[in-house]
This record gives C-alpha cells, sequence and structure tokens, in this order.
C-alpha cells in the first residue's frame, strides 16, 4: 500500500490537510487500510471505517467523506475540511488509479516470476534431452526437475509397450523401496491409461484419486497425469500445444508414455498453471524420444540425411500459423527447408488490441545441433515475447537464456523482434544482427530495420530499442539469408535489390499472402531445378 500512502502524503503536503482511505471487501469483518497521510489520522478514521453510517459519522467529526470504487471492493476516503473542494475530488479520482496500477505491477510481477521458472525449468530439459540420444537414461533427472518445479513429492515415469499393451515404469521419485506396477492398457480406471487415451493431461483429488492410482495417490494426495507426446499441428506462443502423435496401426494416435504427479504439499490440488507446464515438458520429451528414434534408425539404415529433413518437417511444425494475429492484423509466412536440418524460425504475437508483434531469427549452421538450438530459441523467444512488449527487452531476455548454449557450441542467432503499434502510430524494434528486415510502406518505399547489436552469442552487450513512424498501408517483410542467397544453375545469387524491386512494385493494395506468393515466385524463377543451399523464409505482416 506504499503507493497510496505516498500519494496521500503529498496531498498534506500540498493542502496542509490529511487524507486517509479505508477498503471494505465483502464478506469482510474489519476494514482495511490502504493508506494515511500519517498514523494518527489512521488512527482517527478507522472508528468511521466501522461505522454503519459512514457519512453521518464524517459529519459528526466535521470530516469530508466520498466513496470510492477501488477495483473488486469499495472504500471510503476522509479528508480534513477545507476550501479546495477539487482537491479533494481530484484525490478520489487519483487513488483508483493507483490501486489498479499497483495491482498490475503486482501481478506482473508474479507472472514474471512464474515464467522465469518455466523458462529455466523448459531450458533444462531442453540441454539435458539435447546432450543425449536416449532418454531412458535421463528419465530420473527429467523427473526430479518437474516434479521440483510443481511441488509433487512422488512421481512416475511411464513408456509405451506397444508389443504388450503396457506403460512400463522406467523411473520413480518418492517411493522408497516400494516398486510400481506395470499398468495394463485394459485398467481404463487408472489416471495413467486414461490420460493415454486422453492423449492429454488428466487430474483426481480425494478417494478418486486413490482409485485412480493407489501407489501414487496414498490417502487421496492430488494427481496429475500428462500424456508424453510429441507436437503434429504446431505450438502457439501462447504455450498452448496440440495433442500428438502419430497414428498407431489401429489408426488411433499413440502417445510415448505417461507421466504421473502426486502428492503435494498440504494437499493442494495441481493448478491449471501446473498443468500446462507439464504438458510442455511431456512435449519436449515426447519430441526428444522420437527424434532419438529417428537418429538411431538412420545409422542403422545409413540414411541419416533423409531422417534429418523429417526432423526438421517436425520442427516447421512448431511455428505458429499466421491466424493467430488475427482479426487486428494479416499476416502470411513460408519457410521452405534445404536438404539439411535448418535454423530458421519465426514466430506472431498478438500482445493486444492495438500492438502485434513478429519476431524472425536465423540459427548460425546447418545441422542437427543448429536444430535444437532453434527449438531452445522458439521456446525462449515464445515465453519472452509475451512477457515483455519492449523489443530490446525481449530479445534480451533470450539472450540471457541461450547464453551457456550458445557459448558451449559456439553458435549464434540473427534475431529482429518488431511490435506494430497502430494506436501510437509507431513501429517498435530491436534487431540483433538480421539484416534482411524491411517496413514497406503503400508507395512501395522499403526501409531496413538497421541492425543495433550484433546477433546474440557474440556479444552481452545491451540490445537498443528504434522507433520508426507506423502509416496505414504499411507491412513488414521479413526474410532469412537464404533467400537472397539463392543459387541459379550459373551459381548467381538472387540477390537482396532483386527482392526488393519486387517489394517496391507491389503499391495496389496487395494482402500479405500475395507478397508472399511473389517473393516465392521470383525466387522459384531465380533458381529453377538448382538445389536450395539453406532454408529461405519469408514472413509479411500489415494492420490494415
Amino acid at each position: 500500500m506504499t503507493e497510496v500512502a505516498a500519494l496521500l502524503a503529498a496531498f498534506l503536503e500540498a493542502t496542509g490537510r490529511d487524507a486517509a482511505i479505508w477498503e471494505r471487501r465483502e464478506g469482510a469483518v474489519a476494514p482495511l487500510l490502504l493508506g494515511a497521510s500519517s498514523e494518527s489520522f489512521a488512527r482517527r478514521t478507522e472508528a468511521g471505517a466501522l461505522a454503519w453510517d459512514v457519512a453521518t459519522w464524517a459529519r459528526g467529526q466535521a470530516l469530508h467523506a466520498q466513496l470510492v470504487t477501488t477495483g473488486d471492493s469499495v472504500g471510503w476516503l476522509f479528508v480534513q475540511p477545507g476550501h479546495a473542494v477539487d482537491a479533494d475530488r481530484l484525490l478520489g479520482r487519483l487513488v483508483p488509479v493507483i490501486r489498479r496500477l499497483t495491482r498490475e505491477r503486482d501481478g506482473a510481477t508474479r507472472e514474471l516470476a512464474e515464467r522465469y521458472e518455466e523458462i529455466n525449468l523448459l531450458y533444462a530439459i531442453g540441454e539435458l534431452l539435447g546432450g543425449t540420444t536416449s532418454v531412458e537414461s535421463v528419465a530420473d533427472t527429467l523427473l526430479g526437475e518437474l516434479a521440483a518445479t510443481v511441488g509433487a513429492k512422488r512421481a512416475v515415469f511411464l513408456q509405451t509397450n506397444r508389443a504388450l499393451g503396457t506403460l512400463e515404469p522406467i523411473a520413480t521419485l518418492g517411493l522408497g523401496d516400494a516398486e510400481y506396477p506395470t499398468v495394463s492398457m485394459e485398467r481404463l480406471d487408472h489416471v495413467a491409461v486414461r490420460a493415454f487415451r486422453a492423449g492429454s493431461a488428466c487430474t483426481e483429488d480425494g478417494g478418486a484419486g486413490v482409485e485412480a492410482d493407489p501407489v501414487l495417490a496414498g490417502r487421496g494426495a492430488p494427481l496429475l497425469a500428462v500424456a508424453i507426446t510429441r507436437p503434429s499441428s504446431g505450438v502457439g506462443i501462447t504455450g498452448t500445444f496440440a495433442v500428438p502423435t502419430r497414428p498407431g496401426a489401429d489408426g488411433v494416435a499413440v502417445p510415448l508414455g505417461v507421466l504421473v504427479l502426486a502428492g503435494r504439499e498440504g494437499g493442494a490440488p495441481f493448478t491449471a498453471g501446473d498443468r500446462k507446464l507439464a504438458v510442455a515438458v511431456s512435449t519436449q520429451i515426447g519430441t526428444a524420444m522420437h527424434n532419438a528414434t529417428l537418429v538411431r534408425a538412420a545409422v542403422e539404415r545409413r540414411q541419416l540425411v533423409r531422417e534429418m529433413q523429417l526432423a526438421h518437417e517436425l520442427q516447421l511444425k512448431l511455428l505458429p500459423s499466421p491466424t493467430v494475429v488475427r482479426p487486428e492484423a494479416r499476416a502470411a509466412s513460408r519457410v521452405v527447408p534445404a536438404e539439411s536440418v535448418g535454423g530458421d524460425f519465426f514466430l506472431l504475437a498478438r500482445l493486444d488490441r492495438d500492438c502485434t508483434g513478429v519476431l524472425i531469427g536465423d540459427v548460425s549452421g546447418h545441422g542437427y545441433q543448429s536444430a535444437l538450438v532453434m527449438a531452445l530459441a522458439l521456446s525462449a523467444a515464445g515465453i519472452h515475447m509475451q512477457a515483455a512488449f519492449d523489443p530490446s527487452m525481449a530479445l534480451e531476455a533470450v539472450q540471457r537464456s541461450l547464453r551457456e548454449e550458445l557459448m558451449s557450441t559456439e553458435m549464434s542467432i540473427s534475431l529482429c523482434y518488431a511490435v506494430i503499434d497502430s494506436r501510437a502510430g509507431e513501429l517498435r524494434f530491436a534487431n540483433a544482427g538480421h539484416p534482411h528486415a524491411f517496413r514497406v510502406t503503400a508507395a512501395g518505399e522499403c526501409t531496413r530495420l538497421p541492425a543495433v547489436a550484433p546477433p546474440i552469442g557474440f556479444s552481452e552487450e545491451p540490445i537498443e530499442e528504434c522507433v520508426m513512424r507506423w502509416h496505414a498501408g504499411d507491412r513488414l517483410v521479413f526474410f532469412t539469408d537464404g533467400v537472397v542467397d539463392a543459387r541459379d544453375a550459373g551459381d548467381q545469387r538472387l540477390t537482396e535489390p532483386a527482392v526488393l524491386a519486387t517489394l517496391a512494385a507491389m503499391t495496389h493494395g496487395e494482402t500479405p499472402t500475395e507478397i508472399l506468393e511473389a517473393v516465392f515466385a521470383q525466387l522459384d524463377t531465380h533458381v529453377a531445378r538448382t538445389p536450395l543451399r539453406d532454408d529461405c523464409t519469408v514472413v509479411v505482416v500489415d494492420r490494415p
């Protein structure tokens, strides 16, 4: 309540009159002091806050009393009498504003703290999975990391045995000497089987939990079971994942296993946030399990290149649909992979009614290691874009999240993140070494969004935010160097000026989809049948 107290203290200094505000919450026995200009005035007005008729009490004490709404409750503002009636009214209007801003700040602080914990877990698990081709070998560590984050004391990691129709434990936590039994798929009352068959998450509490998993639930502890899946149609930057997996022999989606968690402190139930985080982790594990299977199969069949291409196609499904920014904005995007796994990615964000976020990134190098870094960068960037509307803050947060990974792999990522603010008529952006980012006006004028810092991984210097004017008819066009470096049969590059000439000719109100098609038509004409040497990514966004 320090902000309210500071406001009332300033009022006392300006007018020479004491003031205090008391809040009454529905169902509460006693009123709550939100702030006072002095302790003595707070004690004096406490009786008024408790009075049945506050206004009559105030008149009897020669005080002014004003009813104000403080959000989800009401409050009484008591002020010593004076001649500045307008000051009293202004104070009554300022107090709710201060209370609202304080609540928003505190809520944002809590959310950032929770997001930071989630980022740490997702990054730690991504790093763990990236260093092994066998999920089974790190199953105990994975289970411990997730359980510690959601506050579970007991947990089990069950892996699918399709041949036997069972879920078999490969790691347990908090069971002591007890053994967790293999679970038959015929046990439809078991929480793990229900999660497996649904391909999603299930929760149980109380007596139902004991029947659903008597080993973990104990005396009715809450249960959370989540199917281990790999992403199919994609992942939104809000963290909502499409449920799994490749079809089995019977045409039904078959998860790769199930995580079951139980035994929270005080018997508290698992929250929606816990469920969301568990789904994110299970998808990471499922992707790693699937990729590990692909790698082993590739080595055995000596077809690693083909399997890496399949892995890249899986990566592309992590990218968001252009529809996520509707209805305020329009977007079109396409990633055309080269033969090997690459590191191109983009994100789109509907930040609020007036702001649309657009990010493009390109991981240096090629191959599986580049693909893993791309997946980590995509996950971190998606979280930080939602947590910070400031482009420079978001990129610096991504830089901190990936620092150790980029140092150990000696890799770098070019990133450009722009926020279109149609209300302010501004384009705010931060560019860390990405060369091909442009604002294109309705008249076809192409203005580069200049890089203000090198790609992340080269430096830890602060990344500055830049601002441009944004007018109706403007559009953002981002692309990666695979487009301008595309070669024809004579080894001639397409070049950036050629692409910009195509963009400059689009002056008839073309949609993002039409612009995207024009650029790729130009690319296809140039390369003809010449294989691409690098991934080609183009993103076009406007706000009509």
